[in-house]
């Protein structure tokens, strides 16, 4: 009962145990037909996005997911 959700942006991280639950999720929305942007970040770990201080890596990847919400909460509010 995944259809009718509004659109989802999915962000798992190539080295997280739940990797495989994100990616299983995002291709049921997506064949649900709820529109999914779904990335996977190479080379990072889950809570990549806490890391900013210390990995210049870990901040870009946190620097495309914000910049994926804000594309999505401006599609959402036009």
């Amino acid at each position: 009962m995944l259809s009718g959700l509004p659109p989802a942006l999915i962000v798992t991280a190539e080295h997280d145990p739940l990797r495989d639950e994100g990616d299983a999720y995002a291709a049921r929305l997506a064949a649900a037909g709820v529109p999914v942007q779904h990335r996977c970040e190479r080379k990072m770990i889950h809570g990549f996005v806490t890391l900013d201080a210390v990995s210049p890596a870990a901040a870009q990847a946190g620097e495309r997911l914000f910049a994926d919400i804000a594309r999505l909460v401006a599609a959402l509010t036009v």
